[in-house]
């Protein structure tokens, strides 16, 4: 090899490596040994292990039968032919060099391998890949920002159309605050809503008040849009006039934005609004979406509401018709009481009266023939008229308190004396053939309507003389008994008529307080006394139930009715 040769490589930025046939290094210049180190020449081809073990390729254009064994160094020194190749070379741990072999023969004596060091350019062009990485990055970033930003708008949007409607419960407030809201977005000159109705849409509101007069017009459009309209989609169009019925062209250019309302997934109505802008962002298109579903919540909303509060309207009516049927029931149930009184009071009354008429006849035969004895048959007459006449009035006064039927509010009662009331009411039907027992206790005075207790002491003490009477039909000498008791039980009144009648039988005892169940005959009972009963202690707060046929009743009595009126 030439010295000029060896000059000329001698001092190239490169490193170079030259080699003989036999793998003997002819020579390797600066740039070599700055880069791999000094090699001894007379080392031949072990010395190509320190360097080589080092080198892994990246790229290479020639074949290998083995790529396991393949060595890109060793490879551009055996092969007689051109090549290149891309290594990589780690001379430290963490330092790494990047070189392209290019390796070629020189008239067949020797072999010149080029390291050409691409580090800087490899660095430069992943430098290059991830500042277009970061580029990118960096766009789909603003990208995410911008619709993060766009969502921010749209959700703070929504959120004030929602804070302004969502509480409001009354359909028309709802929907005109709607189209408020709709025309302050979309800069709308005029907004109304319309209804869907048998086919036809109806302006229901406006915005502003100014175009009120348009409220009930029937408004028009294509088919295609309508069917549009009943999927739920938005439209938004240019148009020259406000519906294709309208007969008045708009002044100026104006875009109509429909917003369909579904209720039930079917088609309610419609806000409708005109504005002058042309062009609607993406952004500006998906908030009418989410108005449009906002809106309907609250639509939805609203009805239930409204059919709530209709049901409880009707409820509430129901419920007072149905206090007032049970008034009536409660008073005709009395009078039917009543009715089955009014004979036998009518005895008892006629037969003090009868004395009365007796004595004014003998008072007139005293009167015609006067003597000196006159006047100690006067004060007899007297006295018997006087008895009579407190008989009258105390059956009439006890009439006219049990007869009350409007008596609406609590009074403090004397439970003691309102079962004297009842008893003397009823004092023709145990004269004879009875024994009335009281047991009454210290009691204090109860809250209570006194009128509907007496009904029930009434009630249950008609079943009692009943259920006697039928007994005393088959034995005239039965001597019938009833016993009334008072006390305090726990924080209740207890109230107990026992009596030593027939008895209720064990099937019967399930319906006793059923409306419409009666023992007696036919004629003789409507078979509500006992249910009304219920309701009235019921109302009361307190408590109603019987034993009957039991070893727990007291000796000498079948049927006990228990009631328990609360003190407090």
């Amino acid at each position: 090899m030439s010295n000029a040769l060896i000059s000329f490589y001698h001092n190239l930025e490169e490193a170079i490596i030259i080699y003989d046939k036999k793998l003997n290094i002819l020579h390797h210049n600066l740039a070599f040994k700055r880069i791999f180190g000094d090699f001894d020449n007379s080392s031949g081809f072990d010395c190509l292990a320190k360097l080589t073990y080092k080198f892994s390729h990246q790229m290479c254009f020639l074949k290998s039968e083995d790529l396991r064994t393949y060595n890109p160094v060793i490879d551009s020194i055996n092969k007689e032919v051109n090549f290149t190749t891309y290594v990589t070379y780690q001379r430290e741990e963490d330092e790494f060099y990047h070189f392209m072999i290019k390796a070629f023969s020189v008239k067949k004596r020797f072999r010149v391998v080029y390291f050409y060091d691409i580090t800087n350019e490899l660095q430069s062009e992943k430098l290059k890949d991830e500042n277009e990485k970061l580029r990118i990055q960096n766009i789909e970033f603003a990208n995410t920002n911008s619709k993060a930003q766009n969502q921010a708008v749209k959700m703070a949007l929504l959120n004030r159309i929602s804070i302004s409607i969502k509480n409001e419960l009354d359909i028309k407030t709802l929907i005109e605050k709607s189209l408020r809201e709709l025309s302050i977005v979309f800069g709308a000159s005029k907004s109304y809503f319309i209804l869907f109705q048998k086919e036809d849409f109806i302006i229901k509101y406006t915005y502003p008040e100014v175009y009120a007069p348009q409220i009930g017009e029937i408004v028009t459009y294509s088919k295609a849009l309508v069917d549009e309209l009943h999927c739920g989609n938005n439209s938004i169009q240019p148009c020259l006039k406000e519906h294709e019925g309208a007969s008045i062209p708009l002044l100026n250019s104006t875009t109509r934005i429909i917003m369909p309302i579904l209720k039930n997934s079917q088609l309610y109505g419609a806000a409708v609004i005109f504005t002058p802008r042309k062009e609607f962002t993406a952004l500006e298109r998906e908030l009418l979406v989410g108005i449009s579903m906002v809106v309907t919540s609250s639509l939805i909303q609203a009805s239930l509401f409204h059919q709530i509060s209709q049901k409880k309207e009707e409820l509430e009516t129901a419920i007072k018709e149905l206090k007032e049927t049970q008034l009536q029931l409660i008073n005709s149930e009395k009078m039917a009481s009543l009715g089955q009184l009014v004979a036998s009071v009518a005895h008892e009354i006629n037969t003090p009266l009868g004395a009365i008429n007796a004595n004014n006849e003998m008072m007139e035969k005293v009167f015609n023939n006067f003597n000196l004895n006159a006047l100690d048959i006067l004060k007899e007459i007297n006295s018997v008229d006087r008895e009579a006449i407190k008989r009258i009035t105390n059956i009439v006064q006890s009439l006219k308190r049990f007869v009350r039927l409007d008596e609406t509010v609590q009074q403090e009662a004397n439970i003691n004396q309102e079962l004297d009331l009842t008893l003397d009411l009823i004092h023709h039907k145990t004269k004879n053939g009875f024994e009335i027992e009281k047991e009454y206790g210290s009691i204090p005075l109860v809250g209570c309507y006194p009128n509907m207790l007496n009904q029930v002491f009434l009630n249950i003490l008609m079943n009692a003389i009943h259920s006697i009477e039928e007994i005393k039909e088959k034995n005239s000498a039965y001597l019938g008994k009833i016993k009334l008791k008072t006390y305090i039980k726990d924080d209740f009144l207890r109230i107990e008529i026992l009596d030593n009648g027939k008895g209720i039988l064990e099937e019967n005892k399930t319906n006793i307080f059923q409306a419409g169940f009666t023992t007696k005959k036919k004629g003789q009972g409507t078979g509500l006394g006992l249910a009304i009963c219920s309701k009235i202690i019921e109302k009361h707060r307190g408590f109603i139930s019987f034993d009957s046929l039991s070893e727990a009743i007291d000796k000498g009595y079948s049927t006990v009715f228990k009631i328990d009126i609360p003190l407090f």
